[in-house]
């Protein structure tokens, strides 16, 4: 069975108030415990929290974060860390960029070497800086 790291942007779409249709479908198909995010994903989205004015917005994504729907109970056990085999990955990823004569994005290549290895294939809807990679657009549909 395959499994998948959810990049941040997946993430942002299923919390929106209308998801993609597309991608709602095809996390449907797949088993939760398939379903992965990097500890970066989780570090970007608390971010995003935590720069949004204060207000009713900030206050509703608070509670979500930090209840049961949010994203450190819903992938407990399945929260990927960037160690040391994914540091080697990402240095390779990011010198074979330089090589090929398109640099890569360094926090985007986080979340592919972590994938990578831990033989994941990313879920994206960022296809341009994932080019080359194994990764998954599931909100094509």
């Amino acid at each position: 069975m395959t499994r998948y790291l959810l990049d941040t942007n997946i993430i942002s779409n299923v919390i929106k108030q209308e998801p993609s249709d597309a991608l709602i479908a095809w996390m449907t198909e797949r088993h939760d415990e398939d379903l992965c995010i990097a500890s970066l994903t989780l570090a970007a989205i608390r971010r995003g929290i935590l720069e949004k004015p204060v207000g009713r917005k900030r206050d509703m994504l608070e509670a979500w974060f930090s209840g049961s729907e949010g994203p450190q109970a819903l992938f407990v056990g399945r929260i990927l860390n960037f160690d040391a085999e994914a540091a080697l990955v990402w240095a390779r990823l990011m010198a074979e960029g330089r090589a090929a004569g398109r640099p890569r994005s360094g926090l985007d290549m986080i979340i592919a070497a972590i994938a990578e290895a831990n033989d994941c294939v990313v879920a994206t809807d960022n296809e341009r800086d994932f080019v080359g990679l194994r990764f998954v657009n599931p909100m094509r549909g």
